[in-house]
């Protein structure tokens, strides 16, 4: 069921209609994200039974959180704009705009005259506004904070930032924990002791970027994920700052994330990685060159690509030689090149010794097969299919060179003779039949047990799908 509709008394137009009362008496005093919400769920009461009308993609199409979107529908809720019917799911419905003078209270006056006192007595440094005491309760009611509990953060906070600290950056902090199940004062000093016992690493940290500055919330915000989410040890973390020129904590912060997309965790993994920055940057370049492409930006094309392959156990010379066999088969991409590579990698072929070994095998049996075309007065190229059924003669059922020779001389002269070969030995393999001589004493070659494969498959119409599952399994060219 859609989330978000207009209710039954409302008038569904084509177009989004906006009333003159909400510009007027409404969105003057909205809290900016709040205006977002109603307007986009303006939109989404247009297609209400769309199956993108959810809380999860309304949040995401307006970058929000979820809880931000509930926190503003709970406001115009308030002010008499929609109805809230349920939280969990949430359903909304929108109600016709009344005219109303915002000087009418959203909260009672009395309930919180306690909590404005004593948190002026914290933000002592300027005037609190109505509307900034407005966001204090919005965000306390729908999220569920103790007012002692935000006292405490806000009191944080203006040790942190100043007694003139913005309240949306009290209410940023106050919401980022409220997510995480901090509700109550005692929720709010043990978070704060966690916050506290980082401080001491940031505090190094900032010394090895040079910084002379106390750390901040953010500091140890982004500490925690680097360790939490990340997974980076404080010792590592530590040496990667003391190799950040300038960019302070927020190139800090780039360089952790862009270690983490590419798997490197370890100060080992990321020395050998900075060490061999060079040697990497010139391995895109020649590689994009041997594939006949230009990148102006190299680094994408390392991060996505050559740290991956490396990761894979193909040194340089593997990479180059895949390369040149991609632009002979006409692969102009990294990522049809990634594919050819995962295919190599599937079959065990990482050195490039390996995959030339692979290479000229398979030239040996396209050379076994062009000969058994030739016998069948074939003249056309080996493809993937000859290989196929050759590979399923000689590996899988086992036949000699002489029983593969012997169905050859059977088939010459047939309509389909690669095809009437396989039944011959297909026929041979069910029955047993090791050697020529065993061969030649049945009567499986006469037409009443081997017959042509019906000319119905020549004429038969592949369909698109048909085709490009065909090519998909086509073998790469091979490197001559």
């Amino acid at each position: 069921m859609a989330f978000c509709k207009f209710s039954t008394e409302h008038n569904i137009a084509n177009n989004i209609v906006l009333d003159n009362v909400f510009l007027s008496d409404y969105l003057p005093f909205a809290p900016d994200c709040c205006t977002k919400v109603y307007l986009y769920g303006l939109l989404k009461c247009q297609d209400c039974n769309n199956a993108n009308n959810t809380l999860d993609c309304f949040a995401q199409d307006l970058n929000m959180q979820q809880e931000d979107v509930k926190s503003a529908f709970l406001y115009w809720q308030d002010q008499g704009l929609v109805t809230v019917l349920n939280l969990s799911p949430i359903e909304v419905r929108y109600l016709p705009i009344r005219a109303k003078k915002y000087s009418e209270k959203m909260f009672k006056t009395e309930k919180y005259n306690s909590f404005n006192r004593n948190l002026q007595e914290v933000i002592d440094g300027r005037m609190i506004t109505p509307h900034e005491y407005r966001e204090f309760y919005l965000t306390m009611e729908s999220l569920h904070i103790d007012e002692s509990a935000m006292l405490m953060i806000a009191k944080y906070c203006t040790n942190a930032k100043g007694n003139n600290v913005g309240y949306n950056y009290i209410l940023t902090v106050a919401k980022n924990w409220a997510y995480e199940g901090v509700h109550s004062a005692s929720d709010v000093e043990q978070k704060i002791s966690e916050m506290e016992m980082v401080t001491s690493n940031v505090k190094d940290i900032l010394v090895a970027l040079k910084s002379k500055r106390l750390p901040s919330f953010e500091d140890r915000e982004n500490f925690n994920k680097w360790t939490k989410q990340l997974g980076f040890d404080c010792q590592t973390i530590l040496q990667v700052a003391k190799t950040i020129k300038r960019g302070g904590m927020e190139k800090l912060d780039k360089t952790l994330e862009s270690y983490y997309q590419n798997k490197l965790f370890s100060l080992n993994e990321i020395k050998n990685f900075e060490k061999e920055k060079d040697d990497l940057y010139e391995l895109a370049k020649q590689t994009s060159r041997t594939l006949g492409v230009y990148y102006e930006n190299l680094q994408p094309v390392i991060s996505d690509y050559i740290l991956k392959w490396r990761q894979m156990g193909y040194q340089s010379d593997a990479i180059l030689l895949v390369a040149k066999i991609c632009f002979k088969k006409f692969v102009r991409t990294f990522e049809a090149m990634d594919s050819v590579i995962s295919k190599y990698y599937a079959k065990g072929l990482v050195s490039m010794d390996a995959i030339n070994e692979y290479i000229a095998e398979t030239l040996d049996i396209d050379k076994n097969i062009k000969l058994i075309l030739e016998q069948l007065e074939l003249s056309r190229q080996v493809t993937s299919w000859d290989r196929d059924f050759y590979n399923t003669w000689t590996n899988v059922w086992k036949f000699s060179n002489e029983m593969i020779d012997y169905a050859v001389s059977l088939a010459v002269g047939k309509s389909q003779p690669m095809q009437y070969i396989n039944k011959v030995l297909s026929n041979w393999k069910e029955l047993n039949i090791n050697t020529v001589q065993q061969a030649k004493q049945t009567n499986l070659t006469s037409s009443s047990r081997v017959s042509e494969p019906k000319q119905e498959f020549m004429t038969h119409s592949f369909s698109s799908e048909e085709l490009n599952a065909l090519f998909d399994n086509l073998d790469e060219v091979k490197l001559i």
